[in-house]
């Protein structure tokens, strides 16, 4: 909120009753105006209003303007009492007016220390984008593949850097898992080596959970791209269900042909609908990145109601089966958070161990400051009632249950703030959107009125939800484990700006919890149903079997689909059990005498029957024996429930106030692997624990800040046919490549770098090449990336390899550069002729390096 907030409240008043949206309006002014035009139509209530208007008052007080509010009295507007009730008060100046001043409030909080920690803590709060807690992220120059396809100058975050980095050096048929924090852009991270692709050919899927996060990267997609760039034909990029079918055949057919550069899909639709499309662009060619996104569900969500996230494993592996060498579909996994089980189940199902890496940028959200309070049941209506009209909105309230979110719903708005709205797994897609768009004031067409201030949701409400100003997020629940609720927490803050994490529980909740923390994995029915499934295997394949998922053991009687939602959960149970490989059954290949009708009839009835057919790798020679089938289920059963219960466990910890809340977090959220542990950088802006134990916090406003995460690159395996080295010397590892002067080395070295990109070569630094230079090798040989070592982090830790400039006159080698050229790492090395050796004074590299050339040689080898 900017200064003059507070007088564009005033001027929206003094208009009263015609409101008007003052020029420049923003946030919560935008919202009060609003809120105030919905009066007259019942859409809004006095509540609401005053809420709003209590708001801008502190965020003008935390700017040292303590000026109060005039208001008209009107029959529409709140009364005395009701400004009262609304933590403001309230005195008649006249007949026809009120002066309005707002009252200080926040949850609970001993007195002494821990209650002036928690008053800072909400002047920062209210300071909002002015806060000096807000989060500032150190942008670097962006390499020259990410300024060409994104148009950003720059990268969040060193950690962002590195992601995208590894992401976009990835060779075909790899899986990247990667870990990056909201707020340090996740999703260009994805979209940049997919937009790269300006001209050619090419599909790239990427799966969402939500309708919702579809359309909004949809229209995100739309922004990147603009007018000049390579576009869908039919200018649509999310594939939902409630697309005209003539859409949904016109998209299908522009992904078979490689078309539609990027689409984006819930997991049910690419094992079904956009199944064969994805088939024919993998067998063409033309499938380029599968991405799946909050990538943390595929173990979270994938062993219950979802296991098509966990089912797109079997068409993953058929993708890189059938494309042609070398244009294998890369994955990329991604999420802001992501624990140890997650890791390996991700791994289990989407990776092959040679060629899948993991890129760790874990760092904990330093906007949230927590406060939770445990209080009997019957006490929680009014304090939370309290939450929702004393925290700055926009404000999310969280609980565990369709039935509660609807109660409480009805319940605020009983309390006048009708800008209130519920989002839960019943919702529909068209309820969703038209919440999202209420509460956020943005259409697909542009801005829009705000309507809602308050969302209750269940877990269902939240992922991908990118509105940047959430201030305050509630529970009034406690979430089945420590993940869902630091997601959920997460929704609040991500402009940067410190936000509240309040949570009012009850010991109920931990009842709740408890019975949402055991996942419905199968047990007993497991067997019965795999042996099932596998005595009336349809036929003998290559490697394996293939197998009807509408089988049905004996004595069960249930509806098609639930007996074949319930084979998948089985086989998704045994893949991790390593029992066997899921794979989606292999084309039928056409005789050489086959007429096209025939041959047309059995591919139609080969996809007639995919949904219902999958096909079986045994890999455990044990499989089949129940008794050894039965442990080995039970073991990948009994890991997975003790997670859940570990995770609940963690959140019970938490909220006790014992220990820091970045301790719980830090320690839930390392990964361990055989080379050490892989730590969550800690940051804690406030807690229970930590108000009351640690005094008030430093002048930085942090009980704990932790480091900015800086992963290494995802070292892959380098192709050996790279440039020159047919030419070298047997054992090296460097090259020298020479000009002779100043002007050939300005006309020859961008020639001779380009040549080596169009090669394989990805990673260029030193002092003898700019940025023009740079975008003009990246512009030449796109959609291959070009990555600029600015600042010689990738010369002294990447394995693969490197090409170094020096200046056109430079006649001597830094340590760093020496010690490049010496290692094991492959380096090309580009130099004046008259360099000196490094290790032999008094000597020329040229007339000893065994492996050098001149650069007009080394153009004509290439």
């Amino acid at each position: 909120m900017t200064a003059s907030s507070w007088v564009q409240a005033k001027q929206i008043y003094a208009e009263w009753p015609n409101v008007m949206v003052p020029d420049g309006a923003s946030g919560t002014v935008r919202r009060l105006a609003d809120a105030l035009a919905a009066l007259p139509l019942g859409a809004a209530g006095c509540r609401d209003v005053a809420a709003l208007t209590r708001q801008i008052l502190l965020e003008s007080v935390a700017r040292e303007n303590r000026s109060p509010l005039t208001v008209p009295i009107d029959p529409l507007l709140p009364t005395f009492d009701q400004w009262w009730e609304s933590g403001c008060q309230a005195a008649q100046t006249g007949p026809k007016h009120l002066v309005v001043s707002a009252v200080p409030w926040h949850p609970s909080t001993p007195d002494g220390v821990a209650k002036e920690a928690a008053e800072a803590d909400f002047r920062d709060v209210y300071r909002g984008q002015d806060s000096p807690q807000r989060r500032t992220l150190d942008g670097l120059p962006a390499d020259p593949f990410w300024a060409a396809s994104l148009g950003y100058d720059t990268y969040y975050s060193v950690g962002q850097r590195q992601v995208a980095r590894s992401v976009a050096m990835a060779p075909p048929g790899s899986t990247t898992i990667l870990c990056l924090p909201t707020g340090h852009g996740k999703t260009p991270v994805a979209l940049a080596p997919i937009l790269l692709n300006e001209k050619g050919v090419g599909v790239s899927v990427v799966v969402v959970p939500t309708v919702v996060l579809a359309l909004d990267m949809e229209r995100r997609t739309k922004q990147l791209l603009g007018e000049s760039r390579r576009a869908a034909p039919s200018g649509r990029y999310a594939y939902i269900g409630e697309l005209p079918t003539d859409l949904k055949r016109e998209l299908r057919e522009d992904i078979r042909t490689g078309r539609q550069p990027v689409i984006y899909a819930a997991p049910e639709s690419v094992t079904t609908g956009l199944q064969k499309a994805l088939d024919d662009a993998a067998e063409a060619g033309f499938l380029r990145y599968f991405v799946i996104d909050e990538a943390h569900l595929i173990e979270q969500w994938g062993n219950e109601f979802r296991p098509d996230f966990q089912a797109m494993a079997g068409q993953r592996r058929a993708w890189i089966r059938r494309s042609p060498k070398g244009r294998e579909p890369r994955t990329i996994a991604m999420s802001a958070t992501l624990t140890a089980q997650q890791v390996d189940a991700i791994k289990d199902l989407y990776g092959e161990p040679e060629t899948t890496q993991v890129v760790w940028a874990s760092e904990l959200r330093s906007e949230p400051s927590y406060y939770i309070e445990s209080l009997p049941e019957h006490e929680r209506e009014e304090v939370v009632l309290e939450a929702v009209a004393k925290l700055p909105r926009p404000l999310i309230l969280y609980v565990s249950r369709v039935e509660d979110a609807h109660n409480w719903e009805v319940r605020i708005k009983e309390e006048g703030f009708l800008r209130t709205a519920s989002v839960t797994g019943d919702s529909s897609a068209n309820e969703r959107r038209e919440r999202m768009e209420g509460w956020s004031g943005d259409g697909a067409s542009g801005p829009l009125p705000t309507r809602y201030d308050v969302i209750v949701g269940t877990s269902a409400f939240g992922l991908g939800i990118d509105l940047a100003d959430v201030k305050s997020v509630v529970h009034a629940c406690l979430p089945e484990t420590v993940d869902r609720y630091y997601q959920e927490v997460g929704r609040g803050g991500r402009d940067g700006s410190p936000s509240i994490a309040y949570m009012a529980r009850t010991r109920r909740d931990s009842e709740i919890a408890k019975s949402l923390n055991n996942p419905v994995i199968i047990k007993g029915q497991a067997w019965p149903r795999w042996i099932s499934m596998f005595n009336n295997k349809v036929a003998k394949t290559e490697n394996g079997y293939l197998i009807n998922l509408d089988t049905r053991p004996p004595n069960i009687s249930i509806s098609t689909e639930t007996n074949r939602t319930w084979n998948i959960r089985t086989l998704n149970l045994m893949v991790r059990a390593k029992l066997v490989e899921v794979r989606t059954p292999a084309l039928p290949d056409r005789s050489a005498d086959e007429l096209e009708d025939e041959w047309a009839e059995r591919l139609a009835a080969y996809y007639e029957t995919l949904p219902t057919r999958v096909d079986v790798v045994i890999l455990d020679g044990a499989t089949n024996n129940r008794k050894y089938f039965n442990k080995a289920i039970e073991d990948a059963r009994s890991g997975m429930l003790t997670s859940q219960r570990k995770a609940l466990a963690k959140l019970e910890s938490a909220v006790a106030g014992d220990v820091c809340m970045a301790d719980v977090l830090v320690d839930y959220y390392t990964l361990p692997t055989s080379d050490g542990p892989l730590r969550t950088s800690p940051n804690c802006r406030g807690c229970n624990h930590c108000r009351q134990k640690r005094a008030l916090p430093p002048p930085g406003g942090f009980y704990r800040t932790g480091w900015q995460p800086h992963p290494p690159l995802a070292q892959w395996q380098t192709d050996a046919n790279l440039p020159l080295r047919n030419y070298m010397a047997e054992g090296d590892r460097n090259v020298s490549i020479w000009w002779k002067d100043e002007g050939e080395a300005r006309s020859l070295v961008p020639d001779l770098l380009e040549a080596l990109c169009r090669r394989g070569i990805r990673v260029i630094g030193g002092p003898g090449i700019d940025d023009r230079i740079f975008r003009k090798i990246q512009k030449s040989v796109r959609p291959s990336v070009v990555i600029a070592d600015r600042d010689e982090d990738l010369l002294n830790s990447y394995q693969g390899p490197v090409v170094w400039v020096l200046g056109s006159n430079q006649h001597n080698i830094e340590d760093d550069v020496k010690d490049r050229f010496w290692s094991t790492d492959l380096t090309y090395l580009l130099h004046h002729q008259d360099l000196p050796h490094p290790k032999k004074p008094g000597h020329r590299l040229v007339d000893i390096h065994s492996s050098t050339f001149s650069i007009q040689s080394a153009l004509g080898a290439l």
